[in-house]
């Protein structure tokens, strides 16, 4: 068996890499898995290893280390230390055509009856198409990409992507087993109620 050498270190989440070099391993985790029972600890050195070694991983240890991993303490847990040591930065929520505060007030009075918190709203700082838009629950932040920025977008299209990431301040992530749960039925059924959804999703498919 060749040497170790293991270390728990600050990231912002529950990450875990291992790596061969010259011969020796080299494992880093995060200090959120630090104290963790030895179950975990086990399960965790045998994911590891398996991956490594491109080995099947045991079921019941990938069962145990979900269950750690998805356990309010350690969401909760995570989450604190996402906002305290990770960066987000910042464009600000006027674009050179939409206003990102304006959109949101209007669609909270228009579903949400006036009731939903602002978050901090922010354009992306490029054009990205693949994440158009998403909500960090860490930082209480809804990011939209600049892509719909611009005069040729739709009002309906900015309208619905802004109002879909609104439904996660209403609807939040919930845990079903060790499975997150992202858009339940609720969101879902919430999300339907946008009258021009067809147009918004047909127009989004074809950035």
């Amino acid at each position: 068996m060749p040497p170790f050498a293991v270390r728990f270190r600050r990231f912002t989440s529950l990450n875990t890499t291992i790596r061969l070099r010259e011969g020796k391993i080299f494992v880093s985790l995060s200090d959120l898995i630090e104290g963790a029972p030895e179950s975990v600890i086990r399960a965790i050195a045998h994911i590891l290893l398996a991956k490594l070694y491109k080995k099947s991983i045991n079921p019941s240890h990938n069962v145990r280390f979900k269950r750690f991993t998805t356990s309010a303490a350690v969401t909760r847990q995570t989450e604190i230390i996402r906002h305290a040591r990770g960066s987000k930065r910042y464009s600000g929520p006027q674009g050179h055509f939409y206003d990102l505060e304006e959109v949101f007030d209007s669609l909270n009075l228009r579903f949400f009856g006036g009731l939903l918190g602002r978050p901090e709203l922010t354009w992306s700082e490029g054009m990205a198409k693949r994440s158009l838009g998403h909500y960090d629950a860490a930082h209480n932040t809804i990011v939209v990409s600049r892509v719909f920025d611009r005069p040729s977008s739709p009002r309906y299209a900015i309208d619905y992507l802004l109002y879909h990431e609104m439904l996660h301040l209403k609807h939040p992530v919930k845990m079903r087993g060790l499975r997150r749960c992202v858009h339940s039925r609720e969101f879902k059924a919430d999300e339907a109620l946008f009258p021009e959804l067809r147009e918004a999703l047909a127009f989004i498919k074809r950035l």
